[in-house]
């Protein structure tokens, strides 16, 4: 038991496993271009090293592509309307 904030969590909560849930994907994704610039660094000539970091990377990007476009069907741009429709007004010189 902390004095000052009282009693001390165990464990992660339930909150905390299911957002570690949900990023799972993109950590493993992360992980595995880790692993594959690993493979790259110790062989720079080594085809199959290469093209498993070209892949790791396309993955990545994919995941990360589908997630910006998760968020944005969730949370749509504002939307701005126009209201005069009459001719721009001239911009005054500075």
């Amino acid at each position: 038991m902390n004095r000052l904030n009282g009693p001390v969590a165990e464990g992660p909560t339930r909150g905390d496993l299911a957002a570690i849930e949900a990023e799972w994907p993109q950590i493993a994704a992360e992980v595995d271009l880790v692993d594959a610039e690993c493979r790259l660094l110790a062989d720079p000539a080594d085809a199959l090293a290469k093209r498993a970091h070209r892949r790791a990377v396309s993955s990545l990007l994919l995941l990360l592509v589908q997630q910006a476009n998760h968020d944005a069907a969730i949370k749509p741009a504002p939307v701005y309307m126009i209201t005069n429709l009459g001719p721009a007004a001239t911009a005054e010189a500075a």
